[in-house]
Parts: C-alpha cells; structure tokens; sequence
C-alpha cells in the first residue's frame, strides 16, 4: 500500500535527519535542485538555493555549497532548473478531479479564452463535430462541457439540441455544473415528460404550455443525470476518462486532488482504478451526503495507492451564475421562468435535516465539505452548526464553506468562531464579474469571494478551480485572486485582492492545512514530501498583471517526475 510505504520512508528518514547534522555525510542525496529560484511558502526560509531529495521526501533546503557538501556523492543526481521556478506541488482547494474527464473528452463549451463558443450556433457546431468522434462510444452520448448562458444570452433548449442529432441523445452541461440542457431523446432517457413533478431542489424547465419539458434541467433535476449518463459504464472507457483527465490534471501542476462530490459508486471506481496503479497523485474523495453510508465503510485518514474516502459533502443551495444561490435579497434579474423578488432556493429546505448530517460528522470525525454560496445558505449552515458546535465544541477546519460567494461582512466575522475553513471562487470575478453588476448589483458585485476580508480575521483559506467548471489552470485562478479583473477589464472589489504569495499559499500550503496535510505537504521543508512543480517563471516577483501567462514546466510527486511539458 502506498500509505504504508510513504510511511516508513518519511519516519525512517525523519530518524536519519534527527541523528545527523546538516554536515553528516551519512544521507546521501538521490538528487539536488540547483540553478532557479527555489520559493518554498516557508517563512522561515522563503528561498533557497537548493533543494536536496531522498526516497521521495525533502532531504535538505538551503546554500548550493552546503547540500552539496553535506548530500552530494557520485550517485547523486544534479537537476539545472536553468533559471525557473521551483515551488510545492499545487492543491486545488476544491475540484471535481473524477470529472475532469468529461472536460478532457468532450466538446469544450467554454467561451474565451478558454474556449470558442460565443453563441448557440457555435454550441451546436461544436457538438456536431464531437458527434464524429469515436469518443461518443464510451459513454453513448454526443456531450459537451461548459456552456455560458450569460454570454449566450440563453440556455440551449432541446430544439436546438435536436439539431445536433434526433437518434443520439445529446447533452451540453452549463460551466456551473448546475445545469443541463439535453435534446428530446436525452429527456426520454432520463424519464422527464409533462407529467414529471419538479425534485426537490432541481426544477425541469418548461415550454410555453407549462408542461412540456424545453430541455433545460435545473440543479438536482440535473446533476444526478449528468453523472448516471455521462459517466462511462464500462471499466475500458472509466480507465480513459481517468486517465485523459489526470494527465490534464498533472499538466496544470497538480500533485494532490479531490472530488469534491461523489455519487453512487464514483468513490468505488476511485478506489479500483487506484488499487490497479492507474492513481499516480494523491486523491481525496467527499462523498454526497445521500450515500454517507459509504463514509461509514470507508473513511480514512490514510492514504491507500494514492486514494483516501476523507470526508461528507452537504450542498446547501446552487450557483450564483446560475441564479439558484439562496440569497436574502431578491436577484436583480430573475432567470427565465421566475417572478421579480426571486431569491433562488435551498437545496435542503429543512436546516434540521443539515444539522443531523454535521452532527453525524463530527460525531464519527469526519470532516464536511459544506457547498453555500448564497448568504441565505450560509445562515442555513450557520444555524444548523452552531447547537453542534455547542454539543462536540470548535473543531477548525471540521467544516470547510465552498464557494461562499454571496458572504456577507457578518459572516465573515463568525467563520473562525464557528471553526469553518474557507474555500472561496475568485474566479467569478473574471468570468461573471461584469454580468454580477446586473444581476445583483455592483456593491455586492465587488464582495464576491471577500478574500482580503477573510484574510483580515486572521484565518487562512483557500481558493479553487471547481473545475470542471472553469479549466484546472491554478495559474488563472492566482491571477483572479491577486487582480480581481473581469473580462472587460474592470477591477471587481479592488479592496478584496491579495498579495501574491497569500495567493499562492492558497493553492499550496494553505490547501495542504485545509486537507489536514501541512505536515506532510505544502511547503518545501525538510521531511516533507518532494511534491513540486517547474514554473516559467516565479509568480512572487513577475508583473501581477502577468501571472496567467505562468506555464507549468514539469510535475513532480514524491521526487518523480510525473509530467514534462514538450519543448
């Protein structure tokens, strides 16, 4: 088992290190990092000359000539970064890694510049063209990922889906991945007709008469289908959706992941594609709280072949680009279908049922991802958390709030109280921050992900990718955090941006601490482990402006390199 392994060799190396000075030729170097800036996200030691590794685990960081002296024999192996940029390995604070699979096989939906498609015929062009692909025949549907409907102007119906094609059921997913808009095949798979009630928490969308489904499936009426359909069924095509999506992972520098919400038998898939050596970083896996029975069988804190079931997931409401965030004031802009004062919904109208769920966790030790966005969601959570805290006492970090981007100040104020570790999505303020301007206003446009505000409690967090949503470049999301500029080009909320190096703590130690591994990651510290990436060029010192144009040169997990990028 690969826990057991890194294991012993960090204790046993731990011990080495104990009983040696920094000038005890006795650990022998496997290899030294030298000729680059060397940025540890330490504050004792910040950079460094040279970095030494051993058996997968950092053997020594400091001055070239004292390593060498002290680690450097025939067999060692010296690595020129020839000026780049060595730093820890990246941690999203929040993704959905099993899923970054349907965003490396299907048709990109995204608009620029991660994408094409800027209106709905481009949409149907570019799901024509992936109707071609042979890919089609892993899961059985013509898909395609992250649609913009704010860009659009509109979500894509079931008409224009049959376009695409009428004897194969199509499905494009909203870049939220809280919609889906499906042809009027794909309905008749999934089972929805006129006579189909609403789920709890999802909404089918209607044509004119009020019964006839138009394609467009909202929240839980969506994301239980996208999963079921287009998810592989057989174990050839889950090994190449995992595959093709690692690969995408580690090229943007990743060497820890999580998916951040799981259904079904997603964590049992995860589970034999590890034990089968497919699982070359770490992962972490937070079940659905509708299957939390799985957490009972299998919980741990312990990696095992690079996969661990590590905590629940409790989604409280939807997104706010989609307009079904639970907020306390009414949307400026109801979406279609919905009347002036629309506030969006809960997920989970009962705050008693949320406050089972977190009472079980802390009960059992397991740690809750909580999905909020609206600040009415977050008030749901504070209610329903705070008799638990009462009951079992502060637990930082027991909760970690996803996304949050509707917090208001006060609420901010109770995180650290509460022991909720942030994980915010400064993302939006480049995808959606001018449309927020319409759709909720420009003062609580410039809130969005309130980092700075976060910061100023004295607590850490994080922020993410929540990818596949947008594309897992961490990069992009530094660049966001630190500027805070949309796609016009405007500043949302100048007063919210970070430093650069909080920005890049947020995707690397201070990820590691949200996940409960800062003494094993994180950092470039002696005895932790040779997780690293290569960067072009050293985000702590290029214009802010110009992080986003930082590319990840190589990948590094426990001393191996994982991926290169071709010349």
């Amino acid at each position: 088992m690969q826990s057991i392994r890194t294991f012993f060799t960090v204790t046993a190396l731990s011990l080495a290190l104990l009983g040696c000075s920094p000038s005890d030729p006795m650990v022998v170097a496997d290899a030294i990092y030298v000729g680059g800036n060397i940025v540890t996200m330490n504050d004792a030691q910040p950079n460094a000359e040279a970095l030494a590794i051993k058996d997968g685990v950092i053997l020594a960081v400091g001055s070239r000539a004292s390593i060498e002296k002290a680690h450097k024999r025939d067999i060692t192996k010296v690595v020129s970064l020839g000026g780049k940029t060595l730093m820890p390995g990246f941690i999203d604070g929040h993704e959905h890694v099993q899923q970054f699979g349907t965003q490396a096989v299907g048709a990109n939906l995204l608009a620029p510049p991660d994408g094409t498609v800027n209106t709905i015929d481009d949409l149907v062009d570019r799901l024509k063209t992936f109707a071609t692909s042979p890919d089609v025949d892993l899961n059985g549907w013509i898909f395609g990922i992250g649609y913009d409907d704010a860009l659009l102007g509109r979500h894509p119906t079931r008409e224009d889906l049959d376009k695409v094609s009428t004897t194969v059921p199509v499905m494009a997913t909203h870049i939220s991945a809280h919609f889906a808009a499906v042809n009027t095949l794909g309905l008749k798979l999934i089972g929805f007709d006129g006579s189909t009630p609403n789920p709890e928490g999802g909404i089918i969308r209607r044509e004119p008469d009020g019964k006839t489904p138009n394609g467009v499936l909202e929240e839980l009426a969506a994301m239980p289908y996208m999963v079921k359909f287009l998810a592989p069924t057989t174990q050839e095509g889950k090994d190449v959706f995992l595959k093709r999506g690692l690969a995408m992972a580690k090229s943007y520098g990743y060497t820890s992941a999580n998916e951040g919400r799981m259904f079904g038998s997603m964590s049992a898939d995860m589970e034999n594609a590890a034990s089968r050596g497919l699982v070359d970083i770490d992962i972490t896996g937070w079940m659905d709280y509708s299957n939390k029975a799985e957490l009972d069988r299998n919980f741990s804190k312990v990696y095992r072949d690079r996969y661990r079931l590590a905590g629940l997931k409790v989604t409280l409401d939807g997104s706010p680009q989609g307009r079904t965030a639970w907020r306390t004031e009414a949307y400026l802009l109801p979406p279609d279908g919905q009347e002036p004062g629309y506030k969006g919904y809960p997920a989970i109208p009962d705050t008693k049922e949320v406050e089972a769920y977190l009472d079980e966790a802390y009960a059992k030790g397991w740690p809750v991802k909580v999905h909020a966005n609206g600040d009415a969601a977050i008030d749901q959570l504070f209610q329903a958390l705070q008799p638990v805290v009462a009951k079992y006492g502060v637990k930082p970090g027991g909760v970690i709030l996803i996304h949050g981007q509707f917090i208001r100040q006060d609420q901010v104020q109770k995180l650290k109280s509460l022991g909720i570790f942030p994980s915010m999505f400064p993302m939006h303020t480049f995808y959606w921050g001018d449309w927020y301007m319409d759709i909720v206003g420009p003062e609580q446009a410039a809130r969005i992900s309130p980092m700075r505000s976060i910061l100023n409690t004295g607590l850490h967090a994080t922020s993410h990718t929540d990818a596949p949503v947008a594309l897992p470049n961490l990069m992009q999301v530094v660049w966001a955090t630190v500027n805070r500029t949309s796609r016009s080009g405007k500043v949302i909320g100048p007063d919210e941006r970070v430093t650069p190096l909080e920005a890049m703590k947020m995707i690397t130690l201070w990820s590691a601490e949200q996940f409960g591994e800062q003494a094993e990651k994180g950092s470039l510290e002696k005895g932790k482990l040779a997780d690293m990436v290569v960067l072009s060029d050293n985000p702590l010192t290029v214009a802010p402006t110009k992080i986003n144009t930082i590319i990840v040169l190589e990948t590094i997990k426990e001393g191996k390199t994982i991926y290169r990028r071709e010349p």
